[in-house]
């Protein structure tokens, strides 16, 4: 795990061991608000520090803002994570992003589904996207482990990427 990955599971931890609940839903699932001290959407927060990922007003989905990653480093890594969501362990979540790509080099942009038992990540599922020039939804499902508590969506663009993407309108919802 690279620093700026132990940065983001850093500020998460000390959310989760602040003894804040994990949400009852997605806290801005359509990036519509900025928080002013941040420059972030509200309710998320930056996979690595600084962050290539950014409230945008550039094409959103649907509103008005979106999440726009702008990846010109081959070797780091991007993206937004959400705050943590109670969910139940042996139950079926989906978590979805649409994105759309505006330009890619080399990698993809992906959503992750991240389980969490406490401050610390239990398991972790992706699917990415290549080609999207209009906007396509990324979905990913997994049965929450026994112990999991929480789950996050994380937007992403890997270590591999290097192009510009947009996400809007994420959501995780349980299936079952």
């Amino acid at each position: 795990m690279s620093a700026f990955s132990t940065a983001s599971l850093c500020a998460l931890t000390a959310l989760m061991a602040a003894g804040q609940p994990p949400e009852e839903a997605l806290v801005q699932p359509s990036f519509e608000e900025v928080a002013e001290d941040t420059g972030l959407p509200v309710g998320w927060t930056a996979w690595h520090t600084p962050s290539a990922a950014a409230y945008s007003l550039a094409d959103a989905r649907t509103g008005v803002a979106c999440v726009a990653i702008l990846d010109d480093d081959p070797k780091v890594s991007y993206g937004l994570r959400s705050q943590p969501v109670k969910i139940e362990p042996g139950v079926t979540y989906r978590a979805s992003a649409w994105v759309k790509i505006l330009e890619l080099e080399a990698g993809g942009f992906a959503v992750y589904l991240e389980f969490w038992q406490g401050p610390r990540r239990v398991a972790d599922f992706a699917r990415s996207l290549t080609e999207a020039d209009d906007w396509a939804q990324i979905t990913v499902e997994n049965v929450a482990p026994a112990g999991a508590e929480a789950a996050t969506v994380l937007v992403y663009a890997s270590s591999a990427t290097v192009g510009h993407g947009l996400f809007d309108d994420a959501a995780l919802e349980p299936l079952d």
